[in-house]
């Protein structure tokens, strides 16, 4: 999904978590409330813009038509609400009855393991969800960790990260979508010999991190993966000392502007989407609004070149908080969303649905992303790596921080990968991992 992808300072973090797992420590074992079965309290983020909105106000619909007598009391929540204060929101007597939340060990492993959200586990065997797909392990935790365990959350749609790029300049420069990392860097350099930064990077957001850690991948494999995401054996700080090497490279060569320190992701999206830059590595989520918006030349993606591990995993969490007071009707909205007809509505809006008819979407920027997912999904050799500030609190404003010092050139490489490994080492022990 489309969102800024903001973290708080890791010690605010750490506090606000200690808060949650005291809380869920307070209501543990407390009477959730009789509902009366005739109102279903929603919330999410999403922008009225995006396909994630379009199609759940279209479950609602389709839920009042099957439900006439339930009054659906929906509120627009943010991202940084959500963020900041979801553990709150989760415990208190008003929580909703269905809601989207933050995937992850620092975000819903936290709050499943403080007991405030309903363990779903029985209820989609008992409705016969179909959720073996992995994608769906990020609704799956144990002890906080995200990827087994029990279901606390299912996700209706899928993400993952590429290069979006200019194909009326590449075609201009006679280029070819490069299909290794020598190749990529050979297209980028055509580009800054003719006067032109090649990659609109965002380094004051979630760009820059996602670029750093698709360099990260390209030395690691399953195992290392592993490591990094799961604390399953020794991380290879090595992989990430090349990445960081590489950034502070390609920015010396022109690859990167140093302007790009200040830039947020919209503003790189919106860079993109004015033909400024040919290179834009971002997330599925820019498919809707570029299919949109860019009408002055044609564009396209491709997977990062050389890697078999892509950042990208299923996208964020349908949760039922256990304090909510209708729960089966939370259960039957959550089935509405993973509906034929929903998941084709995602996927016809530019969005990636997890069970769409691919036969069904017939929007271009759909069949794209569609397609380019599934053979990530199904993979037997890579395929999503999830996301670099997912394995503790507080890592994604690190991963930022450096990220920028970096790009301006105030840290050094070796520097930049001891912060984060600092940070990484400090959250992982702060969590008892």
């Amino acid at each position: 999904m489309f969102t800024n992808r903001k973290g708080k300072a890791l010690a605010v973090i750490a506090a606000a978590v200690g808060a949650a797992l005291a809380l869920g420590g307070c209501s543990a074992g407390g009477s959730n409330g009789a509902g009366d079965g005739k109102t279903l309290k929603v919330w999410w983020w999403e922008n009225d813009e995006s396909a994630l909105s379009a199609a759940w106000n279209k479950a609602i619909d389709i839920f009042k038509e099957k439900h006439p007598d339930v009054k659906v009391e929906f509120e627009l929540k943010t991202y940084e609400q959500m963020q900041q204060s979801g553990q709150l929101l989760l415990d208190s007597n008003d929580a909703p009855d269905v809601l989207e939340y933050l995937k992850g060990n620092a975000t819903a492993g936290v709050v499943s393991q403080a007991g405030l959200l309903t363990d779903l586990t029985d209820v989609a065997k008992e409705r016969n969800w179909d959720l073996s797909s992995s994608v769906q392990n990020v609704g799956l935790y144990k002890d906080g960790l995200m990827g087994s365990g029990q279901r606390y959350g299912l996700t209706n749609y899928g993400e993952y990260v590429s290069m979006w790029y200019n194909k009326d300049l590449f075609d201009k420069y006679k280029l070819t979508v490069p299909t290794t990392l020598s190749d990529l860097e050979g297209d980028m350099q055509v580009f800054v010999e003719n006067g032109i930064t090649p990659l609109a990077l965002g380094s004051a957001d979630y760009p820059g991190p996602h670029l750093l850690y698709a360099l990260a991948l390209a030395h690691m494999n399953e195992g290392s993966l592993a490591a990094y995401q799961r604390f399953d054996g020794d991380v290879d700080w090595d992989a990430w000392q090349k990445a960081a090497q590489t950034v502070a490279d390609w920015t010396a060569k022109g690859y990167i502007s140093k302007n790009s320190t200040g830039i947020p992701a919209q503003d790189a999206g919106n860079a993109f989407e004015a033909g400024t830059y040919p290179l834009f590595y971002s997330g599925t989520w820019w498919g809707g609004p570029f299919s949109d918006n860019i009408t002055a030349f044609s564009f396209d993606q491709f997977l990062f070149p050389g890697n078999d591990l892509h950042p990208g995993s299923g996208g964020n969490l349908w949760v039922v908080p256990e304090k909510a007071k209708n729960k089966d009707l939370a259960y039957d909205f959550i089935e509405i969303t993973m509906s034929p007809e929903i998941q084709n509505l995602l996927g016809e809006k530019g969005q990636v649905p997890v069970t769409a008819d691919a036969s069904a979407i017939t929007s271009p920027i759909g069949q794209l992303l569609s397609k380019n997912f599934a053979e990530l999904q199904n993979a037997t050799d890579g395929g999503l790596a999830w996301y670099p500030d997912w394995p503790v609190a507080g890592l994604n404003d690190i991963l930022v921080q450096n990220n920028t010092e970096l790009v301006q050139g105030t840290k050094t490489p070796e520097q930049v990968v001891d912060a984060i490994r600092t940070a990484y080492d400090q959250g992982r022990a702060d969590a008892g991992h």
